[in-house]
This record gives C-alpha cells, sequence and structure tokens, in this order.
C-alpha cells in the first residue's frame, strides 16, 4: 500500500513528504534528558525538522515565535508525571502549541494521572516502551503537521467565513471558537449549547451555527426568551392551539417549536426556563413530537435546538434549580464564548466594526479611530462584553461634534471618570524600575522569607513548583485589587493582559 503524502506508516517505511510540511518545525522537550535519535529520525520522516528545547525557560524564548506549532514533551518514567513536565506542557498550550506527550510505562499509570497530562494541554499520551510507540508517534505527528498546514493555507478562508457571518475578532481564543462552529455546524442533529457571559454574542453564534448547516441553513430560526415565558401561555405559545380549543382561540397557530420546523429553535437564557416548563421541553428533546392544544395526535417535528445561557448550569444542576436530564440532552456540542476583557485583542477590530456599522447612520462621515480611544476602552471594565462596547462607540459618535477621528475625548464622562481614579491611575503606570542589585540581594521581609524557607524545607518542592506556586497567589493579589480586571491586573504585575488570561487559565483562577 503506497503511503499518502505526508502520512507515516511503520510497514511502508519513510513516507513521501509533503512539500508544504518541509519548512515545519517540532519542538523536542524532555527536561534535563536528552531526546532519543528515534524521536529526531520520525520527525524527519514526517517531513519537519526537529529542534531541541532543553528548559521550561527556553520554551518561553523560542515558542512565541511561532503563533501555533506542534511539540513533544518527554515525562520521562515518574509516577505521578512531575510537575515540571506538566508545566511544560502548559506553556506549549498556552502558545497555541499542539503536543503530543510520552513517558516510559505510561500505559500502567492510573487513569487520574493520565487526566492530569490532558488537562495540561496534551492532546496525546503516548507509552515510549509501546512496541507500537514509533508507528503511533508517526501518525498522530503527521495529523497534526497536515493540519496545521491546511489551516494556514485556510486563514483567508476563515477570515472571509468570519466576516460574512458577521463575527468580528482576530484573538487565538476567538478563531478557536469560530473553528468549533465551523465543526459543529454541519452536525444538523445535535443540540447545542452556548455559554458567556451577557452581551458576549451567543445569538449571533447560533445564527453562525445555522447558517453552516447544510441541511438546516435554509429553514427558520426561532429565537426564544426562557426568561420572559410566561408560565400560564407557555403551552400555547410553545406547542401552539386548535381553533376553538378555548375561549380567544380564534384561528389555529403552530407554536414556536412547529415554526422551528426545519430549522433551528434559539432557546435564549435557558437556565431562567421555569422549573415546570423544563420537563415539557425534555420530552420535546427526545421525542421530537408535539401535540397543540385541542389537537388529539402529536405531530413529528425536526428541529435543531441551540440553547444558550448566562448562568452556570452545573451548579443550578447541584442545587436542583435545572433538571440533570434536560441539561445532559443539551450539553452535546458546547461552545464558550470568553468575556471580552479575556480577548482584549479583538476590542480594536470591534471598535472597527461599530464605527463602520453606526457612522454610515449620521449626516457626517468618521471613519478613523484614533490610538488613545482604543487603549481607554482596554483599560475600563466593560461587564457587559461586546454590547457594552458597541453602546459606547455608538455614543461617542453621537456626541461627537465634528468630522474628525474617534479619539479619546468623544468617549462619555463616567469612562474619563473611571480612568482617572486613583486606583485606576495607579494599577495604569508602568511597571516600577527594577531593584538594584544591592537591593535584590538583601533578605526579604522574614515572614515572607519564613514561607519560602517552608517551601523548600517542609513541603520539599522544587524551584519550578515554588515559583509557580508564587505566581498563582501573585496573580490572585493583583486580580483582588484590580476587582477582577484582567486589563488593569497586567498593568499592576507588568505584563500583557494575554498572559494575564493565560496564566488565569494554567492556574484554573477561573474557578
Amino acid at each position: 500500500m503506497k503511503a499518502t503524502p505526508g502520512s507515516c506508516s511503520e510497514t511502508d517505511g519513510p513516507p513521501s513528504v509533503d512539500s508544504d510540511l518541509q519548512h515545519r518545525i517540532v519542538l523536542l522537550w524532555g527536561g534535563d534528558r536528552l531526546s532519543p535519535p528515534r524521536l529526531t529520525t520520525v520527525v524527519t520522516e514526517c517531513g519537519a525538522r526537529a529542534h531541541l528545547v532543553e528548559s521550561v525557560s527556553a520554551i518561553q524564548e523560542v515558542a512565541p515565535s511561532r503563533r501555533h506549532g506542534t511539540a513533544v514533551v518527554d515525562l520521562g518514567g515518574a509516577l505521578p508525571p512531575d510537575d515540571v513536565g506538566l508545566e511544560a506542557i502548559r506553556l506549549f498550550k498556552q502558545y497555541g502549541y499542539k503536543i503530543i506527550a510520552h513517558a516510559r510505562g505510561s500505559r500502567s499509570w492510573p487513569i487520574g494521572k493520565k487526566c492530569k497530562v490532558l488537562l495540561a494541554g496534551a492532546a496525546s499520551l503516548l507509552d515510549y516502551d509501546d512496541p507500537k510507540f514509533t508507528q503511533e508517534l508517526r501518525r498522530l505527528l503527521a495529523d497534526l503537521l497536515r493540519a496545521e498546514t491546511e489551516e494556514e493555507q485556510g486563514a483567508e478562508e476563515l477570515k472571509r467565513l468570519m466576516h460574512e457571518l458577521g463575527i468580528v475578532g482576530t484573538s487565538s481564543v476567538m478563531i478557536e471558537l469560530f473553528h468549533q462552529v465551523r465543526r459543529f455546524g454541519p452536525l444538523s442533529d445535535l443540540p447545542v449549547l452556548i455559554t458567556g457571559e451577557t452581551g458576549t454574542g451567543k445569538e449571533l453564534l447560533a445564527v453562525a451555527v445555522q447558517r453552516l448547516d447544510p441541511k438546516r441553513r435554509e429553514g427558520p430560526f426561532v429565537p426564544l426568551n426562557c426568561g420572559a415565558l410566561n408560565r400560564s401561555l407557555a403551552e400555547s405559545e410553545l406547542f401552539g392551539y386548535q381553533r376553538g380549543a378555548f375561549t380567544g382561540a380564534d384561528r389555529n397557530r403552530k407554536g414556536l417549536i412547529r415554526a422551528a420546523h426545519g430549522g433551528v429553535l434559539f432557546l435564549d437564557e435557558i437556565g431562567e426556563l421555569d422549573g415546570s416548563l423544563q420537563p415539557v421541553l425534555l420530552r420535546v428533546l427526545q421525542e421530537s413530537r408535539v401535540r397543540s392544544i385541542g389537537e388529539d395526535h402529536e405531530i413529528q417535528v425536526n428541529v435543531r435546538v441551540i440553547a444558550a445561557t448566562n448562568r452556570n448550569l452545573e451548579n443550578a444542576v447541584q442545587h436542583d434549580t435545572f433538571r440533570a436530564d434536560l441539561f445532559h440532552r443539551l450539553n452535546v456540542l458546547r461552545l464558550h464564548v470568553p468575556r471580552l476583557r479575556e480577548r482584549a485583542a479583538d476590542i480594536g477590530p470591534l471598535i472597527e466594526h461599530f464605527l463602520g456599522k453606526y457612522g454610515a447612520t449620521l449626516p457626517f462621515r468618521c471613519t478613523a479611530v484614533a490610538a488613545d480611544f482604543v487603549e481607554a476602552l482596554t483599560q475600563v471594565d466593560l461587564p457587559g462584553n461586546v454590547r457594552q462596547l458597541g453602546n459606547i462607540v455608538w455614543r461617542a459618535l453621537i456626541n461627537k461634534s465634528d468630522q474628525g477621528v474617534l479619539c479619546l475625548g468623544d468617549l462619555p464622562a463616567e469612562i474619563w471618570k473611571e480612568l482617572s481614579d486613583p486606583r485606576t491611575e495607579a494599577s495604569a503606570d508602568s511597571a516600577p524600575s527594577p531593584k538594584s542589585p544591592e537591593s535584590l540581594a538583601k533578605l526579604p521581609d522574614p515572614q515572607i522569607f519564613t514561607s519560602l524557607t517552608g517551601m523548600l524545607q517542609n513541603q520539599h518542592w522544587s524551584l519550578a513548583q515554588c515559583l509557580q506556586y508564587c505566581e498563582r497567589v501573585l496573580l490572585q493579589a493583583a486580580l483582588h485589587q484590580t476587582r477582577g480586571n484582567q486589563s488593569r491586573a497586567a498593568q499592576v504585575l507588568g505584563i500583557t493582559p494575554r498572559s494575564v488570561y493565560n496564566k488565569v487559565h494554567k492556574h484554573q483562577l477561573w474557578v
């Protein structure tokens, strides 16, 4: 059997090399362990070049030079995997890499230890002692390298499609989210649950899912705000009724579920659905049948359900305010829309989008935005997310008295007030100048020194473990000081908002 370009086969020998893969680089990390020659050989056979990364700090030097990439991480043979190896995986994941991890004897590890590696960010965990290790590594590497090439080749098409669907964003989290939307769209008969704060654009994603669904894109999109559904009228709203079924029923009505036949029923704020209506909706999802008030027989319906919520439904299930069986029925395909403060890179493009959208409705044209306008909006708290940002741009345009660029002076007074608050000014200042070598050489505060000594002596932590713990504590302190505002926390810590976002996820501080 002949191997396809870029594929690998244990029996067929080295694959023919896809010309698009010849300049790919695969990073090999093993801490203080030397990378086995056969790993380099496998990388070469799959059409890429191997580059050894010898420490965690080296990852931070090498990985940022590429937006995406592939890495192979050697976890040794420790049980459980050591924290340094897991930290290496997290760092690669932070920089957008796809990671294959391996370790000696990992096949016999307890399932919980394997899950730690996957939670850190590895796509796969291989057993180095497995006779099929080389074959499996070849297969996985070939798939990842090919996907990386296809993703880059399709970048322009992706941007065009996002623009066509009205989705604005250049951040890596939004690009990854849209990749999910593209995967979920064609899965026509599976429900989708979209989570995210108010104003993040959940309905926009629901519409995008339908438009990418070849089976339902021509069908209706029927939205329903579950929080506004009146219990006494819910049955007639959802299922419809026959003429004469009750007083005032002077005509037949389909109801919202039948009106969505062949298309999508969008259940917005599903977490607000009245408890008495949850079993009714569950039955519709299970049976795909409805019966209007006054009808004798049920009618088959063909509807895809997309639900959205800003609530934590897992917590609602635990507190018995949302049915577990309904949650599991809805939670088949899941999309999470990140908060705007977690993707500051999207604020500029969104402002440009709203400028084009609203500017055309005004008697004068404003076609440009000043840097201070964008900078200001990356520093203020926007709990209303994209919806609030659009409102601010709209108000700034209305209040503008000239045709110049949109600048800091066009923002509403409450934005100026928030930015001029002493706490905001303090956090917006640049990081303090580095201490002199003499001051750094002094011992820290006794209480801090005692704590650090305890980490080393009592906890038996390594330097990497101590640094990870300190990073987490400092991040928590900065977020507490800035009341959860990640952009301000970044200024306090002297790092970028993107770094804060990545560290919040790395330390699981969003839970």
